[in-house]
């Protein structure tokens, strides 16, 4: 009796473990920003942002480009500011999106979304 009672506890136990979900099932693949491009919400205007190797954070808007700004990755969590911190930014990658907070110097708050932009093929 003991024996079948045992039997039927591991039965319970490892079929409900089965039931929980896995780790990636919860909190997704993150992409490594390191060579990617995104587009959206910037500081002033639509921005384009590419976040290059080395945590170099080239960024263009209103037909201009600059690379002084920085960022840093960790897992799915990323920092970035620009022209010696006058801007931040802190967000969360969600796929092909990230959303988070902005501020400046000035005290200006504001939401940022981007999206991941395709490599374009050239032929």
């Amino acid at each position: 009796m003991y024996y079948r009672l045992a039997l039927l506890a591991m039965s319970v136990v490892i079929g409900s473990a089965s039931a929980v979900p896995l780790l990636e099932d919860v909190y997704p693949a993150y992409t490594d920003l390191t060579g990617t491009t995104w587009s959206g919400d910037g500081a002033v205007a639509y921005t384009i942002y590419v976040f290059e190797r080395g945590g170099v954070l080239q960024y263009s808007y209103n037909g201009n480009t600059y690379r002084n700004g920085t960022w840093k990755q960790h897992g799915p969590n990323v920092y970035f500011e620009a022209n010696q911190k006058y801007w931040e930014f802190e967000g969360v990658i969600r796929g092909d999106v990230i959303v988070g907070k902005s501020w400046n110097r000035a005290g200006r708050k504001w939401p940022i979304m981007t999206m991941r932009r395709q490599p374009s093929v050239s032929r």
